[in-house]
């Protein structure tokens, strides 16, 4: 679950299309993600619908976690889709989400100071 920023579509070949996005978990903590096929296109519909509400938050079910290592650089840790297993939802009325919500509230220095009470 995480705040979903940094969204990159490539749709320019059909027979693998990809959704890249990041999602942020708290201010230090950022993870990349990729939906691949139909979950590509179905991420871009819902995140276009969903647009203009504020935050969204992203909650991902059963997505395979890939690694890469390379001699040159730093360890690439990602989640991606799989198969017809992953599933993710757009700010959904959980107990957990809202507990997120309010979470990423208190750790914004301008709620602090100036007290708003919901997402802006």
């Amino acid at each position: 679950m995480g705040v979903v920023f940094n969204t990159e579509a490539h749709f320019d070949d059909p027979a693998s299309p990809r959704m890249v996005f990041y999602i942020m978990e708290n201010i230090d903590s950022q993870i990349k993600c990729v939906a691949i096929g139909a979950h590509a296109y179905a991420f871009r519909d819902g995140l276009e619908n969903i647009k203009g509400r504020g935050q969204v938050i992203v909650v991902l079910k059963m997505w395979r976690v890939w690694k890469f290592l390379s001699y040159f650089g730093p360890l690439d840790l990602w989640l991606e889709t799989e198969g017809g297993f992953s599933d993710f939802s757009f700010n959904p009325r959980l107990p957990e989400v809202e507990e997120f919500r309010q979470s990423l509230l208190s750790s914004d220095t301008y709620v602090q100071r100036y007290g708003a009470v919901g997402l802006l």
